[in-house]
């Protein structure tokens, strides 16, 4: 029997966590969802003694990527969250948004849900002044009133189905709009209701990433936004070019879609122009120089995610195919040249798809030399360069491009 009266309205598949267990609060005539989590900590004392501290009393706290050890027993409440309210098993942790164990472009942590990795930098929570807001799309709540996923994402700033701007304030009294910390989905706190207000045309491009970024676009050529793309795939190329440019989130849509619509032509003529300033910058030879004195963690951030899933990111092969024509076109000669310098254990490592402890073995057996003595019993450090970076692409192309990671066994 449920404890509890569950929202007329199922749990839409786009929905936040937050907001439902909101409309579980309006439904059981809760006045704030601190009184309903009070009560359910009190039933959930009775059923599950272990479980029930890991039930948070603030809403803000309530996803399970909050959790601050162990997700275990938050994941175990909501199951016995779901019992009370008389839900189909898994109903409420299909919305929860899950700690992931992959991680994003230079180890940036991430969350899951329904199969996708999203950066945790790209949960929408607070601003960088430090004020919360969560923006709607007023002709969405109208329809049906709860609050979208999507809409808790940074670089969402557009509705793909009413095509129009996410209202970010209160029309009325201009504060940010939070229905986390207002409690409300529907009105603001100082009453207006959201349904009412007018929302203005966005930028095409903004809809278009809104619409794109989850489903993909059958029709588009842009890897960003093609549907043979992966959702995970599409996050992580669009961190590693916020990253990589340092745009502002509102920009996000417009500059990364006309960036990769020319994709990989503008990249490679941004690192050609980098290499031919390159002698410009030198201190020293370039076969004592570090691929990263010139190139930054370009080789670093290529490995867009970790652990790679069956196909490698877009980017990492736009990059090995970029390098490899820089070595071809740099033969070796007298005077040292780009293709000749030094890349670090942790470069080398994804140059050729592999461990650091594979790359070492090669180091040992002699198969890639070293551009400095080394100290004897001295292990060499991962992140200074030390291999030559053709001899390292050398090395790769022998093997062919359809072998990744296959070098020396361990035995």
């Amino acid at each position: 029997m449920a404890f509890l009266f569950s929202p007329k309205s199922r749990a839409f598949k786009d929905e936040s966590l937050e907001s439902y267990l909101l409309r579980v609060v309006a439904e059981n005539f809760f006045d704030t969802y601190e009184q309903l989590s009070l009560a359910i900590r009190e039933e959930l004392h009775e059923l599950d003694f272990e479980a029930h501290g890991a039930f948070p009393v603030d809403l803000k706290r309530l996803n399970v990527y909050h959790a601050k050890h162990n997700s275990h027993f938050r994941m175990r409440a909501l199951s016995l969250l779901e019992t009370l309210l008389d839900l189909p098993p898994h109903e409420l942790q299909k919305l929860a948004l899950l700690r992931s164990s992959r991680t994003f472009v230079g180890g940036m942590s991430a969350v899951h849900r329904n199969g996708v990795d999203i950066p945790l930098s790209f949960i929408r929570y607070a601003d960088e002044e430090g004020i919360e807001s969560v923006p709607i799309c007023p002709q969405c709540i109208k329809e049906d009133p709860y609050i979208r996923q999507i809409w808790h994402l940074k670089p969402i700033n557009a509705c793909a189905k009413h095509e129009c701007e996410l209202l970010h304030q209160c029309p009325e009294c201009q504060l940010p709009i939070n229905y986390i910390e207002n409690e409300s989905i529907t009105h603001c706190a100082c009453g207006f209701e959201f349904a009412t207000a007018l929302s203005a045309k966005a930028d095409n491009q903004a809809v278009l990433l809104s619409r794109s970024l989850f489903d993909g676009d059958a029709l588009s050529n842009n890897p960003l936004l093609f549907m043979g793309t992966s959702a995970t795939h599409r996050f992580a190329a669009l961190l590693w070019f916020y990253k990589r440019h340092e745009v502002y989130f509102e920009d996000l849509a417009h500059a990364s879609i006309s960036y990769f619509e020319n994709w990989p032509i503008g990249f490679d003529q941004e690192l050609d122009e980098i290499s031919k300033g390159a002698e410009l910058g030198l201190i020293d030879l370039f076969n004592r120089t570090s691929f990263k004195f010139i190139f930054g963690d370009l080789i670093l951030d290529s490995q867009c995610l970790l652990p790679e899933g069956k196909e490698p990111h877009f980017i990492y092969i736009g990059l090995m195919k970029y390098i490899c024509k820089l070595v071809e076109s740099h033969p070796k000669s007298k005077k040292p040249n780009v293709a000749d310098m030094l890349v670090s254990v942790a470069e080398t490592a994804v140059l050729l798809s592999t461990p650091h402890e594979q790359v070492y073995r090669l180091y040992q057996d002699g198969v890639l030399a070293s551009g400095y003595r080394q100290k004897m019993k001295q292990r060499v450090d991962p992140y200074i360069g030390v291999f030559y970076l053709r001899q390292v692409i050398e090395y790769k192309c022998s093997f062919g491009s359809d072998r990744q990671g296959m070098y020396l066994s361990a035995w």
